[in-house]
């Protein structure tokens, strides 16, 4: 397509992936958002703080080599010998409604190489993978401004998110809880990311304990299993955000029937057992609203999360 060549991405592109996603950054800062500063006086934990481990040509590559042994898929687009665009994907199966899908979990064209056809010829790479492998759906969470792109590549809107901010609170922990950051994901479990769907449930799973960076690998998190109330077993999970440590990104796999706020009120006690003040929420509407009202959750932003069939059309 327009001359590009798609090929599966190695960690031997690590450099040329760092490229196009640096491309896009024009003020380089000290600590992620301080004094302006070049690019080469930034530790490789300053680079990431600008955009993940794509930043840094050896952060890069250590992260590819740990997402292709994860099984996940990552493709680059080249013009010529040129690496122009990336794009990234896990294949997750979810119970209904999120189903067997494919998820692109980020897209990056060269900034000087946008407007080409590249990140189209990527997305359409990424739709033949999916029907290789049997997924209903090519799925995405683009950023507000990407979201006229998408519409123009066959993806519609498909389920509407809310981030809400709850602060920690002090409170009893269930008798049966136990953390287990080891675990592996409980895929075939029936649960569901229903709490922190910034990605699909499988992703989530391993980016809260992907801590390549001596600075992320202090920062708390953790993963716990817990028996709900209604006789449900769950997966907690929590994060520190790096550039607000007090502050820590929950998440909830449970099943697609299951009362969530049991769930959101231990992840309340686990994030002051670990010493942060607020822990955030994303919820799907309209149960995250509602549970919401019920605890006094404090609206922080909106998400949507984006569908292109890719069988039975």
């Amino acid at each position: 397509m327009n001359g590009l060549t798609i090929r599966p991405a190695t960690p031997g592109d690590a450099a040329a992936i760092t490229a196009v996603h640096c491309s896009h950054i024009r003020v380089w800062r000290r600590g992620g958002k301080g004094e302006a500063v070049p690019y080469d006086a930034l530790s490789p934990y300053e680079q990431w703080l600008h955009g993940g481990p794509w930043m840094n040509a050896g952060t890069c590559a250590a992260y590819l080599r740990r997402w292709l042994g994860a099984g996940h898929l990552a493709l680059v687009a080249l013009r010529g010998d040129e690496v122009v665009g990336e794009a990234e994907f896990v294949e997750d199966e979810e119970p209904p409604p999120y189903g067997h899908v494919l998820h692109l979990s980020l897209l990056f064209v060269h900034a000087a190489h946008q407007g080409e056809g590249v990140g189209r010829a990527l997305v359409e790479a990424g739709v033949e993978l999916a029907r290789e492998r049997g997924c209903a759906a090519l799925t995405t969470q683009p950023e507000r401004e990407a979201e006229p792109f998408y519409r123009r590549v066959g993806f519609e809107p498909w389920l509407w998110l809310r981030e809400w901010q709850a602060p920690a609170q002090e409170a009893p922990l269930p008798a049966d809880l136990r953390r287990a950051d080891d675990a592996p994901y409980p895929a075939g479990q029936g649960l569901a990311l229903r709490v922190g769907r910034y990605q699909t449930g499988r992703h989530m799973w391993h980016e809260i304990a992907d801590r390549p960076l001596p600075e992320l690998a202090r920062l708390p998190w953790g993963r716990w299993q817990a028996r709900m109330p209604g006789g449900e077993t769950v997966w907690l999970g929590l994060r520190a955000q790096p550039l607000a440590p007090t502050q820590a990104d929950g998440f909830v796999w449970a099943p697609p029937e299951a009362d969530l706020r049991p769930a959101v009120e231990t992840l309340q006690a686990l994030a002051a057992r670990l010493g942060f003040a607020y822990v955030d929420l994303l919820l799907e509407e309209p149960e995250g609203g509602t549970l919401a009202a019920a605890l006094g959750l404090e609206f922080q932003t909106d998400l949507t999360l984006w569908r292109r069939q890719t069988i039975g059309r």
